[in-house]
Order: C-alpha cells, then structure tokens, then sequence
C-alpha cells in the first residue's frame, strides 16, 4: 500500500463517509487542518496554503536521497550509473561515495527535512491520524515550497549538479573498473592462496677481477623485463630490487650514495605498451631503512596485489627521475624457466616492439637485469 492509499483510510472528522484529502497549513485557521473535499470551502479565504496528498506524496520523495535522484531521466541515469559501479568496488571507492552523498545531500534545503521525509517513506504502512500533525508540522517548514498548489521543485539548482556528476562519474569508472575489479578479486582470493618467491636471475655479476658490476640509473634509462603467465592466474604482490652498489663485492663499507635517497618507479604493462600500465608504484631507495633480502636485495611489497593472467605477456618496466645517476648490484645467470612464468628468453633492448615514452635507453636482456624475482600467490 502507498502513502496516497494509505492516506484515503483515514476519514474526515465532519464526513466520516469521506477520507482525508488535504492539509492546510494557514498558521491562523481556526478549522480543521485536515479534511476532505467538501471541507475544502470553509477555507477558500486562504486556498493557497492548502496542500492535496498527491503533493504531499511527491513533496516527500522529492526530500530522500533516493527519491530525489529518480524523478527525472537524468538522476535516474546519474543514480544507476553509480549504483551499479557501488556493486562492483564496494570499499573501494569510499571518497567517490563519501563526495556523493554531499552533494546528494546539498540538493535539499536542510539536512534534518530530508530525515524527516524519509522517516514517513518508511513508516507509510504505519501511518494514522495521529501522524497527521507531526505531518503538518513537517510541511510548514517546506510550506515556502508551497505557491498555488504547486510543489516547486528546485530543479533548476540541481540540474548542473547533475550533469556534473553524470559526466564526473562516466570519466571516473572507465578508468578504474578493470583496476578495481582485480583489486577486490585480490582481496577475496590472495589470503587463501600460497605465497612463492619466483627466481629469474641467482646471483650477482662479477668480473674476471673479482669485483661485481654496477648498474648505473638515471632519469634516460628504462629497464624493462618481458614475462608470460603459464596456465595458472598469479597475483603479483612483490618485487625483488638488488641493493644500492658498494663500490667492490667485497666491501664492507658503503660509499656516500648509500646514504642518499633514490625514487624508483615500477610500473607493469600488459604486452609491449608502455605508456599505459595497470600497476604503478613508486619505492625509495634508502639503504639505512631498508630491510635485505639474501644478502644483496631489498624486498618491495606492492600496495595492493595485481591479478595476471594465463597466456598474456606482460612487461616490467623501472624509471627514475633521479638526475644524479646512481648505481646498484646488477644480477645475472639465467634461471631455468618456472612452471608458472616463462621468462624472456631474447635480447630486447634494440627491439622496435615496445611502445615507450621520452627514455633515451632501453635494456631489456635474458641473463642481466634489476629484476632478480618476483613474489608472487596462487
């Protein structure tokens, strides 16, 4: 039962036979507030605060949050767009929602009206005459809303908003759902699956002299490794970074760059494109904070774990901005190829394959990298 119907159950105080059909919100009218049609004319000298239930009822859709959004093709198509991508990111995307409820909320004059209204959507199968003062009480505070019987709709206030939103959420969610998908099914997959370090490269490069060779960065080089996934769905949660160079692979003692800061970027591309990624993150490197791994790696762990799939190829590319060149261990020795990743097994570096951006340098080599291992789940 709807409010209008529920409504026509209650019965005029003067014409029992006759349900209720209007409120009147004149503050000084000495008769009935609520009556029937045939009661309609004792208060003809103030028509205009009368108020019919039909109004009422669109007065208080029009003041809940859902409701306000679904009374015109626009909000509906801006509220389905939204509610359908809640679906899918969940906690994801809890500022995009956070920003619009403000301005869902901004759409009515107070946020304790818009309370009010949907307190009666709710409570429609439970309302009586004795709701109808509280009911009256409500609508003298939206009676400025009221003029010649007409409910004004503050549309015109709102309609920009609209478009906004509409067109604010379209440009978001292209971009984000693939990301976001993946995320979640990380999220509702990675705890329950085995953690395992895949090895590509064993050891560091030493020279015939003894002394291990360094790997120079700086902001014209990227390095790149190419991959494909086996048969099995993995989860990339990690990556492993050999350390900042010593100067000699017997040394004890660090040089100055050691106690300097270096910003790295990882980003991973599906096939040969680098100018678009699905995982960007960016890792200092800072020697004294930085835990070590097998004697010469530090250990990243990615914010949140990137799903790879069967038989799709995918690169990892490393950057820096660093202007200063820096240096650290190179690793090198082809593992064999593990049953889950078949590593790249072809010199790239002067390959025209790769799609990339303004670097000067491209390496991208079987058996010398600053891509030793990956963690990865199952």
């Amino acid at each position: 039962m709807n409010f209008i119907e529920r409504f026509q159950l209650i019965k005029c105080m003067k014409h029992p036979e006759k349900p209720i059909t209007n409120l009147c919100l004149n503050e000084q009218c000495k008769e009935l507030h609520y009556f029937c049609s045939t009661c309609v004319k004792v208060h003809v000298e103030h028509s205009k605060d009368i108020i019919y239930m039909k109004q009422i009822d669109l007065l208080l859709k029009r003041n809940s949050n859902v409701n306000e959004f679904s009374q015109d093709r626009l909000g509906l198509e801006t509220f389905n767009i939204y509610r359908e991508f809640k679906k899918t990111v969940l906690n994801q995307l809890n500022l995009l929602e956070e920003e619009l409820r403000i301005i869902i909320s901004n759409f009515v004059n107070d946020p304790q009206i818009n309370q009010y209204a949907y307190k009666f959507l709710k409570s429609i199968n439970d309302f009586g005459i004795e709701d109808l003062e509280d009911l009256r009480e409500y609508l003298l505070k939206e009676k400025k809303d009221i003029q010649k019987n007409q409910v004004t709709l503050k549309e015109s206030q709102s309609k920009q908003k609209l478009i906004g939103l509409k067109d604010q959420l379209n440009e978001k969610i292209p971009h984000l759902q693939k990301e976001v998908l993946n995320h979640l099914d990380c999220v509702n997959r990675v705890f329950l699956t085995q953690s395992q370090r895949i090895d590509r490269l064993k050891k560091i490069c030493i020279t015939d002299e003894g002394l291990s060779q360094p790997s120079v960065f700086n902001n014209n080089i990227i390095r790149i490794n190419q991959f494909q996934i086996r048969d099995t769905p993995l989860y990339l949660v990690g990556i492993y970074q050999p350390m900042l160079y010593k100067g000699s692979y017997n040394s004890t003692n660090y040089d100055s760059q050691s106690k300097s800061s270096f910003l790295i970027t990882y980003k991973l591309h599906l096939g040969n494109d680098l100018t678009k990624y699905i995982l960007k993150e960016k890792k200092r490197l800072e020697h004294e904070k930085l835990t070590i791994q097998d004697g010469h790696l530090y250990y990243f762990e990615f914010k949140n774990p990137i799903k790879m799939l069967p038989h799709q190829t995918y690169s990892l590319s490393i950057t820096t901005k660093e202007q200063k060149p820096f240096y650290t261990y190179q690793y090198t020795l082809n593992h064999v190829d593990h049953p889950l990743i078949k590593w790249q097994s072809e010199n790239l570096s002067e390959s025209n394959q790769f799609i990339k951006w303004k670097y000067d340098h491209l390496f991208s080599y079987p058996d010398i990298d600053q891509v030793p291992a990956l963690q990865v789940k199952l």
